[in-house]
Order: structure tokens, then sequence, then C-alpha cells
């Protein structure tokens, strides 16, 4: 029997048989087929295309060049709504997370609406996670985009444990937050965060209209008006302000927050930011130029931003 590539081909990818199997029907040799196979392809009988569908390799890999050192990982920003975007990095991260994170690991998390969207993907078979939430969050409007809130979603979905912060992301004054920062609860769970393995956060502006700063109401208009003054374009997590220098800047503000230090942060080994859109263009830039993001996970948008 003449068996000719095409046929081969067609048993191999439409019918979906193995090349052993193939081998046996036609009565030739699994290494023949094989090769009959890469001829196939060679010769044109077979195309090979990829619907990427929202994976967007030349652009992870124009970061990776740029940025070195940093990995990233880049979804679709689909109908460039801010509720889309942060809805697919989201759903992005957590795929990340599931196929990354070990049985057994802490995970320190952040707040905001991106890091709610990744807590409500979340699954993963690893087992016994501990997530930690790397800030406080016990009052005012948006307890659905806190840390502990976050942290208690993460847990849920993937069976593991989660750890509370009993106190306010920001405290009323600095000596406030250190006497919380001190208290027995409170300590231990700061411990438990800045001896995470992975921390996953997001950054942002702190004057865009959907920042999660802005949502709780923890600032009065002065201080914002403050905060702006100062120059202050990127947000990490309430912990640290920088401006478009990469300075830090609005110490008044970021002493308050009842968290791990920056140097906690900058000291966790596995550092993955979750963060897209127009309105986070420039903190994500000073973030990376920073070194403060190991992982990205963003939007092609935001990518090609980047990139410049």
């Amino acid at each position: 029997m003449y068996v000719s590539t095409a046929r081969v081909a067609h048993m191999y990818y439409e019918l979906g048989m193995t090349q052993q199997n193939i081998a046996n029907e036609v009565n030739v040799s699994r290494i023949q087929v094989s090769r009959m196979l890469q001829q196939a392809r060679t010769e044109g009988v077979v195309k090979i295309s990829i619907d990427y569908g929202g994976y967007y390799p030349e652009l992870e890999e124009g970061l990776a060049k740029r940025y070195e050192g940093v990995s990233f990982v880049v979804g679709d920003s689909v109908d460039g709504s801010d509720s889309a975007i942060k809805r697919s990095v989201g759903v992005t991260c957590a795929q990340y997370l599931a196929q990354h994170l070990k049985t057994g690991a802490t995970v320190a998390v952040g707040w905001g609406t991106t890091l709610r969207e990744v807590g409500e993907a979340f699954t993963t078979d690893a087992r016994e996670l501990t997530f930690v939430p790397v800030v406080g969050g016990q009052v005012g409007a948006g307890l659905d985009v806190h840390a502990n809130s976050i942290a208690e979603l993460c847990a849920r979905n993937s069976g593991g444990t989660a750890l509370r912060m009993f106190a306010p992301a920001v405290a009323e004054s600095k000596k406030a937050r250190d006497v919380l920062a001190a208290s027995l609860s409170v300590k231990q769970t700061l411990k438990a965060a800045a001896g995470a393995q992975t921390i996953v956060f997001s950054v942002g502006s702190p004057f865009g209209d959907y920042t999660t700063i802005n949502k709780v109401g923890y600032f009065s208009e002065e201080e914002f008006a403050n905060l702006k003054a100062s120059g202050a374009a990127c947000d990490l997590i309430s912990i640290a302000y920088f401006d478009s220098n990469g300075k830090r800047c609005g110490a008044e503000l970021s002493d308050r927050a009842v968290s791990i230090s920056l140097d906690q942060l900058s000291a966790i080994p596995n550092k993955i930011c979750a963060a897209g859109g127009p309105d986070k263009h420039q903190a994500i830039a000073i973030a990376l130029d920073l070194g403060l993001i190991d992982v990205l996970v963003t939007d092609d948008v935001t990518a090609r931003f980047l990139l410049g």
C-alpha cells in the first residue's frame, strides 16, 4: 500500500492517532512516520496556524530584553475599559500563580480591585498554601478590596489558610501606626508577610478615578492635595509613594501605613505585580525602573507603552 505524507498527516493531526498506531496501521516503522510528518511540514502539506487569543509572545520577549531579570506575562486588553483590563489581568495572574505556586508556600497579598479579580479567578492544585495580607484593612468603604478580604478569598478558592491583620491599612498618625504594629497579633502577621516566598500586588497612580486609596477614604482632601503637590506618580500599596523620577515622596502618609516596610517588600524573593490600563502606565514603568517587580502581569496596550 502506498503511504503518502498527506495520509500520515491526516491520521496524526485530524484523526488524533499516535505515531505508533499509524506505523502499525500502514505497516512502516514509527521512525518513518516521524520523518514523514516532518516532511509534511517542510513541504507545506501541513500548515500549522496558532490563534494566540490574548497571548503576546513578541511583547513578552521584547519587554524581557528591555527589563533584564524581569519576567512578563501579557494578556489581552479586551475592549480597553478599566473593568475589562482589570478582569483580564486578574485572570491571567491567577493562572500564572496556579502554575507556579508550590505546595506549602506562603503568599503575601496586597489590596485593590485588580487583586480582587486575581482572588476571584484563583484555583490551584497546590496544597497547604498560606495567604497573608501585606497591609491592614479593617475599616472604611471598599472592604472587598482590602488585603484581608483578598487573602481570605484566595485561601477559600484553593483550600488554603488566610491570616488576618486586625488594623486599618492607614492609621490616623505615625504614632498610632507604631502602636498598632507593635501589638502581638499585627506584629505576627507582619512578620509572616515579610517572610513570604511570594508577594502579589498592584501599583498605580494615587489620583486615578478607580484607585483603591480613593475608594476606601483614608485620606482627607487636604492630604490628597499635599500628596499631589509632592509629585507622587506611583502608589505601592500605600507602603511607599514615588515621583516620576523614582524618588520617594509623601512620607507623611506612607509612614502611617500598617504594613511591612519597603525594604521588607524588596527582600521577598518573588515579587509579582498585576497591573494594567492607561491610568497605571507611568506607575508600572516607575516600579520596573526601581527593580520592585520580578514578574509583571499586564495587558498588551500597557506592554506596548512600556516598549515605547
